[in-house]
């Protein structure tokens, strides 16, 4: 498997379409509300829908529905199934006299199955707009909101953002919408910086690449670290004593200088007892290197072989 010290990316992960994730706005009530009323429910919530959140806001049709949903989670989230888009804004309508509305409103996200939701009991018609935005605003995400978006992770990865660790695996990291260094780690210790353009009501996935994941049957460590480590430390010893070995070899020759030999009738010569004394220093100096030279010859051929070892024996792709 390829080893890279970096996980080059998750960058080219994350999903090729960067749209703002879809909000689409619901009507259910029991038959009770006119045309008139419906549409003036819907277009308060979908007027302020658009001004709290940088989703692509769209209507869908109104529907009947006996008794009321806005209780339960499983109601709720196979009414917003039907929109088919990935967040849902739920309205639960329930006339009351002299005019004045209950309202349930839940916030579906139909991707990964989170329900919020509020009832809000006497709403007059004429402020409806008004009466819906702070409940609307408390249920909206933080990555849906207006001039932010989002960046989440899948499995066990973390996220740092900005030199920031946030949030956990599979959570949601809101950020402002703009430039952010994002760091994403991965168990085996693995990871990557990369700076990320965040789109305001976008929320975007990063996933691993498959050929940068290890496979089930391999260890977390590369299996040939420690080995090539080895290789390395034992080729720089071998070296390392090569050149002492040269250096010996110079140190035994530097020590015969100005030593002259008694030839003839000439006499100026160097006395016998400072000659066997630079020729035994030469000597040592001689056999040290030897010594060096072997040894280092030696260790840098094992290194050698263990690196062509560790070379043909790791698995490639």
């Amino acid at each position: 498997m390829k080893r890279l010290p970096f996980l080059f990316l998750l960058l080219c992960l994350s999903l090729p379409a960067l749209a703002a994730e879809r909000l689409t706005v619901r009507l259910w009530h029991g038959g009770t509300l006119g045309a008139a009323e419906a549409e003036r429910v819907l277009g308060a919530a979908e007027g302020v829908a658009r001004d709290l959140t940088g989703l692509l806001v769209t209507r869908a049709r109104e529907g009947t529905l006996e008794g009321r949903c806005g209780a339960e989670d499983a109601c709720l989230r196979a009414v917003a199934a039907e929109a088919g888009t990935e967040h849902v804004l739920v309205l639960g309508v329930v006339p009351r006299r002299q005019g004045t509305l209950d309202v349930d409103v839940a916030w579906v996200d139909t991707v990964r199955g989170d329900v919020a939701k509020r009832a809000v009991t006497g709403m007059a018609p004429a402020m409806l707009a008004r009466d819906l935005r702070p409940v609307v605003a408390a249920l909206v995400p933080a990555f849906a909101r207006k001039g932010w978006g989002g960046v989440v992770v899948p499995g066990a990865a973390r996220l740092r953002v900005d030199g920031r660790m946030m949030g956990g695996p599979d959570e949601v990291v809101a950020l402002t919408a703009g430039p952010h260094e994002v760091d994403v780690l991965l168990p085996s210790g693995e990871a990557t910086l990369m700076r990320e353009q965040i789109q305001e009501g976008v929320l975007l996935r990063l996933e691993p690449r498959p050929d940068f994941l290890p496979d089930a049957t391999e260890s977390r460590a590369p299996r040939g670290k420690g080995l090539r480590a080895a290789s390395y430390v034992t080729f720089s010893l071998g070296a390392l004593a090569v050149a002492g070995s040269l250096v010996a070899g110079g140190l035994s020759r530097g020590s015969l200088r100005g030593v002259e030999s008694c030839e003839g009738r000439e006499r100026d010569c160097t006395s016998f007892t400072r000659a066997g004394s630079a020729h035994e220093q030469a000597g040592r100096y001689a056999r040290t290197g030897n010594v060096l030279l072997g040894a280092g010859a030696g260790l840098a051929a094992v290194g050698a072989g263990l690196f062509v070892f560790d070379l043909l024996s790791t698995p490639s792709e």
